[in-house]
């Protein structure tokens, strides 16, 4: 009876231990596909200084959609794009859409072979409010454009396509730097270890609770 008794223990102790060690497992995996799923918000392009005079509501991530809209002529003054820089992924087709009169979308600098043509009609042709243009850019890298009209007072923008552009931390909202930023590796073992902790206690409740004695049985 005892020899039955320390084998069942025994089991107990090794399902009871096996179990601990997949759930630890389990919420490190789980951690690391969290840190690395989404990527970059963190980051942010580097914009070129062009833009760095530009009105505007500033910079905004739009990369994982098909399609995103810029509105010309925007802002208080109608003096704006916005948002005034962007981040898309390559493939991106860019809807500026006209909401206000007097203004036109002419490309400044783009990579080569960048399919920013600019809107139709001449460098200082505008386009009527309700209009769009629309632009799909292919081509990864770093695009600038104005409003030929308005470029003086500041009516300027950006956009950044594809992962390979140079890229900087984002500031907090107070101007002191990066956020901080704890380590995949120690959320993991973090996780990990709580598990652990947890799993331990159990198996000593288990114990204490249905005894087990593992010393040497006679046959």
């Amino acid at each position: 009876m005892s020899d039955q008794s320390a084998d069942v223990s025994r089991r107990a102790f090794l399902r009871a231990g096996a179990g601990a060690t997949a759930v630890a497992a389990g919420a490190g995996t789980a951690a690391a596909q969290e840190e690395g799923g989404g990527g970059g918000g963190n980051v942010k392009p580097v914009f070129p200084s062009y833009v760095s005079d530009a009105n505007g509501p500033g910079y905004q991530d739009m990369r994982g959609s098909s399609e995103v809209t810029v509105e010309v002529g925007a802002g208080s003054g109608g003096f704006a794009f916005a948002p005034t820089n962007i981040w898309i992924d390559a493939g991106t087709t860019v809807v500026f859409e006209f909401v206000s009169s007097g203004h036109n979308v002419k490309p400044e600098s783009q990579p080569d072979g960048g399919g920013l043509s600019g809107s139709e009609g001449g460098e200082f042709a505008t386009i009527a409010q309700g209009k769009t243009y629309e632009a799909t850019l292919e081509t990864g890298g770093m695009y600038t454009y104005n409003c030929a009209p308005h470029e003086g007072q500041g009516m300027k923008g950006a956009i950044a396509v594809g992962g390979d552009v140079e890229t900087e931390d984002i500031e907090t909202p107070g101007g002191g730097g990066s956020r901080p930023e704890v380590p995949g590796a120690a959320k993991s073992l973090g996780i990990a270890t709580g598990f652990g902790m947890a799993a331990t206690l159990g198996l000593g409740y288990f114990f204490i609770k249905y005894g087990g004695d593992y010393g040497e049985y006679d046959e």
